[in-house]
């Protein structure tokens, strides 16, 4: 790839915040040509966006650089390209195909990514899917349920690598014969979680591995934060399906939200504290997640529509079916499931519309009962 060097040089560059680093390449073209541009030349542009002399005051402009231009060297972005050849990874610049859009609709993004395995073709539409790292036998369902459908619909499928629905969206499309991108916090020398190495190993067969840290780098609380952002980018739609209110899947939903992507949120009881992030995204302009919501997921913005509790597709003989069920005792979302002949995501949209009504209870002992009764 082109002057890779000088990308990773000015993306590594710490002095210069993201905004300046992008001015200077509008102005100047590419990462090379700010690299052997004199400090006066990046005074100029950083202070009026042009290559002229101005009549700021370029004695404080320049002292504010100074130091940052006097040290400039490629000898850390050499290193980093060495440790990445060695172990297979691939530079993404504002160049390549596969970043180029992403790069230039959102102004946040990074200069570079770093990711190993291969990338599918670049209009190929990016579900993500994320959720709580203490996922519930409901939330695993739906995770399960909804991927396979994703996959086979041609959708590749985006998550964070974590512990839970996220590790759950990965292996769910690998064994649906699916492609699947793991965003991660941290460089490519290792998995995170460790214990994901494996995991890894399998995306990076048929999909790709993708961060914005080069190697070495280690998962500190911030760059889950910036992993997130990214991941957020990427995807076309975000499917939520579990989350606590404080989580960092509802970070990268609020991300998504933000970048004016499409975010869909499974409703759960509001009994439940892994769904409680989720209920809330319904109120921030998230849209609930129904059976045929993610059918023909592509490039299209979902066109707004105004969801309320009696818009559940559920049927009301399931209901009272649930309600004899519970009559004699209380049961879990599991048992009930079984007991019901109809989807279970059909049965939880019942659970959550009764619940709403004051019709049933979800306890404290893990069980659904009666209003009034056991």
């Amino acid at each position: 790839m082109e002057h890779e060097v000088y990308w990773v040089w000015l993306n590594e560059l710490r002095g210069l915040p993201l905004k300046a680093k992008r001015k200077l390449l509008e102005t100047l073209g590419n990462p090379r040509d700010i690299y052997h541009a004199s400090l006066d030349t990046i005074t100029n542009i950083l202070a009026t966006g042009s290559l002229h002399a101005s009549s700021v005051a370029e004695g404080s402009k320049e002292s504010a650089y100074a130091s940052v231009w006097s040290e400039r060297s490629l000898e850390v972005a050499e290193s980093i390209l060495a440790n990445h050849n060695k172990h297979a990874i691939h530079l993404l610049t504002p160049h390549d195909e596969h970043y180029r859009h992403i790069y230039t609709s959102d102004q946040k993004t990074p200069l570079v990514l770093y990711y190993r395995g291969k990338l599918s073709h670049p209009d190929t539409p990016i579900v993500g899917v994320v959720g709580s790292r203490s996922c519930t036998s409901y939330g695993e369902l739906v995770t399960k349920t909804a991927v396979a459908d994703l996959v086979g619909q041609g959708n590749i499928i985006a998550s964070g690598l974590s512990f839970g629905i996220d590790a759950l969206a990965h292996k769910t499309t690998l064994q649906s014969q699916g492609v699947t991108y793991a965003f991660v916090p941290s460089g490519l020398h290792k998995a995170q979680p460790a214990s994901h190495t494996v995991l890894m190993e399998q995306i990076a067969d048929t999909g790709a591995v993708i961060t914005p840290y080069p190697f070495g780098k280690e998962a500190l609380p911030f760059r889950f934060i910036g992993r997130n952002s990214v991941l957020a980018s990427w995807c076309d739609t975000l499917l939520v399906i579990e989350a606590r209110t404080k989580s960092g899947s509802m970070n990268t939903a609020r991300s998504a939200l933000k970048k004016g992507k499409r975010v869909l949120a499974v409703p759960n009881s509001l009994m439940i504290p892994s769904s409680s992030g989720t209920n809330q995204l319904l109120a921030e302009g998230a849209h609930v997640y129904l059976n045929d919501r993610l059918q023909g997921c592509d490039h299209t913005p979902l066109q707004p529509v105004i969801e309320s509790s009696s818009s559940f597709s559920f049927s009301h003989h399931d209901e009272e079916i649930i309600i004899k069920l519970l009559r004699s005792q209380g049961l879990t979302t599991a048992e009930i499931k079984v007991s019901v002949p109809d989807s279970s995501l059909s049965v939880m949209e019942c659970l959550t519309n009764m619940e709403l009504a004051d019709k049933i209870v979800f306890r404290s002992d893990g069980r659904w009962h009666l209003v009034g009764g056991l």
